[in-house]
């Protein structure tokens, strides 16, 4: 959560918790930078800035955070993300079986360990198709999860798998449309929304 305040302002809101997350969020800025670039529909600004890093402060000072006890990484992401301007349309707890890890991950996984770990762990467990909309920058999707796999990755071997396990796909993506062929109602389809597991 710092982090990703941070990478929005140039700033973390008090020291990080970790001290690794420094050089995890240094890492997730880095790779924003680098797709900010190649891409021309990656975009860092938020549309809404003060009013978005206003929200994740809150979040940061909420009970959820400031209460002692454990939070639940699932729940700490889609706090992050309604801080955003996203909220939960759809929501599908399924099994995932091996066609659908390759619906979501063969077009988007280029390592073979990866591709195997990822279909070892997925392939028979359970996880999570969340349907998200709002009218922010769809990127800051993609950058929320950027600087959640770093913080949750770092400092480990370039090809762990856990970092994979949070996914955000674009409408019109071959990912996103294979899921929403088959656990989306078609009326929850519009510009504005991302998906992925958790």
């Amino acid at each position: 959560m710092r982090g990703l305040v941070d990478l929005y302002t140039g700033r973390p809101p008090g020291p990080y918790e970790a001290e690794a997350s420094d050089g995890a969020v240094r890492w997730a800025r880095r790779n924003v930078d680098r797709k900010t670039a190649a891409r021309g529909w990656y975009d860092k600004e938020l549309r809404s800035p003060r009013e978005r890093v206003g929200r994740l402060g809150d979040l940061l000072r909420s009970p959820a955070l400031t209460g002692g006890g454990p939070t639940e990484t699932a729940g700490l992401i889609l706090g992050m993300a309604d801080a955003l301007g996203f909220t939960v349309a759809e929501r599908t707890r399924r099994r995932f079986t091996h066609r659908d890890v390759l619906g979501l991950y063969a077009y988007n996984t280029h390592y073979t360990r990866l591709a195997g770990d990822l279909t070892a762990y997925l392939s028979g467990n359970e996880g999570e198709i969340i349907l998200l909309e709002g009218d922010e920058n769809l990127s800051s999707l993609h950058i929320l999860k950027e600087v959640v796999r770093r913080v949750v990755r770092y400092p480990t071997t370039h090809y762990d798998a856990l970092e994979n396990l949070l996914h955000v796909s674009d409408p019109g993506a071959t990912d996103w449309t294979y899921f929403e062929g088959t656990l989306a109602p078609p009326s929850t389809v519009g510009a504005g929304r991302g998906v992925g597991p958790s």
